[in-house]
């Protein structure tokens, strides 16, 4: 259950569209133009289109990690692409405090160091309507690679509805077994869009199977984001 939340926490991020270029468990098709400190993203722009951004929510909960990014417009057309490592260095506090609290657990291993990547192309019609498709890959201790689809919608006075659906897609490793399971994913959620701020509340469907989450299934997650562009 800790590792699935913790993998959550540095591959699910949400969005806030003052700056920090994230919609909901997808990057958004979008420069990133000012430095921003975000729990999802915060990022310090380069030249030539390029940013160093790190997840602070996965730092604090000692996932370390640091991306580069670049992005590019030509038109409405907006061009993406990104990579990132993360370093877990949390493994033994993390195995200390569940088996203090479930003492028939004797070694937990969380391996979620690895690289990630995706690439996205959007398009931007304007009036603030952004369309796009993202395809991600994570290379931790389980592959995993998803592909989505997704919008935002402007609501006025600073609200946009973000909509996301996709599907994990089927891997396999060296032998040919499968790892993981194919299925669809969404999500739905409100973004508030200030000069600065950027708020997000939304909930994600990613059916996660788990003997130690009650009901041994984890649906549904909410998406919630915070971030100031400066």
């Amino acid at each position: 259950m800790i590792r699935h939340l913790l993998v959550l926490l540095v591959l699910v991020p949400s969005l806030a569209y003052a700056g920090n270029a994230r919609l909901l468990t997808t990057d958004a098709a979008e420069t990133l133009e000012r430095p921003v400190l975000g729990l999802q993203r915060s990022a310090v722009p380069l030249p030539l289109g390029f940013a160093l951004d790190t997840s602070l929510l996965a730092d604090l909960m000692l996932a370390a990690n640091l991306g580069v990014r670049w992005a590019a417009e030509a038109g409405p057309h907006r061009f993406v692409l990104g990579a990132r490592y993360t370093q877990f260095v949390g493994s033994q506090a993390f195995s200390d405090l569940i088996r203090g609290q479930a003492p028939m657990v004797t070694r937990f291993d969380a391996t979620l160091s690895g690289p990630s990547a995706y690439a996205l192309y959007g398009i931007a019609p304007g009036g603030g309507w952004l369309f796009q498709v993202e395809g991600r890959y994570w290379g931790y201790q389980f592959p995993s690679a998803v592909v989505m689809a997704g919008v935002n919608a402007p609501l006025g006075a600073g609200l946009n509805l973000a909509l996301e659906a996709g599907m994990q897609l089927p891997l396999t490793d060296a032998q040919g077994q499968p790892i993981g399971r194919p299925g669809l994913r969404g999500s739905a959620g409100l973004r508030y869009v200030g000069d600065n701020l950027g708020l997000t509340l939304g909930a994600a469907y990613v059916d996660i199977s788990e003997p130690m989450v009650p009901g041994g299934a984890l649906p549904i997650i909410p998406v919630v984001d915070l971030s100031w562009t400066f």
